[in-house]
């Protein structure tokens, strides 16, 4: 895999990666999940290991919030798209309408309904 060689540091551990991301993003994200860690460890009193998990459960639940809150705004987003070329069939036949009642007002087309 090409990308970009960062190191990053959890729990004062060093650990070479590879990531297709830009390195200072990695290291923001190593540094956020390092100070949650800690502040699970030492506010919790748990275990690295517990620490983990409960950390690797938090991210879990908000990567599915986050996935439910997208497929929700594609759904409604879809249905936005959907009304609005609605609307604008609505608009063109209207305006079809309008023109050929004007051409009869004119004598221009006969009447026929």
């Amino acid at each position: 895999m090409a990308g970009n060689r960062v190191v990053i540091t959890i729990n004062g551990v060093r650990y070479p990666i590879r990531s297709m991301e830009e390195p200072g993003y990695v290291h923001k994200l190593a540094e956020e999940m390092d100070a949650s860690l800690h502040t699970l460890i030492h506010q919790g009193n748990l275990s690295l290991s517990e620490a983990l998990v409960l950390l690797s459960l938090e991210y879990l639940d908000s990567y599915r919030k986050a996935e439910r809150n997208l497929d929700n705004m594609r759904s409604q987003l879809s249905e936005y798209l959907e009304d609005a070329a609605k609307a604008r069939l609505e608009r063109d036949e209207a305006r079809r309408e309008a023109e050929r009642l004007e051409r009869m007002l004119k004598g221009k087309e006969p009447a026929h309904l």
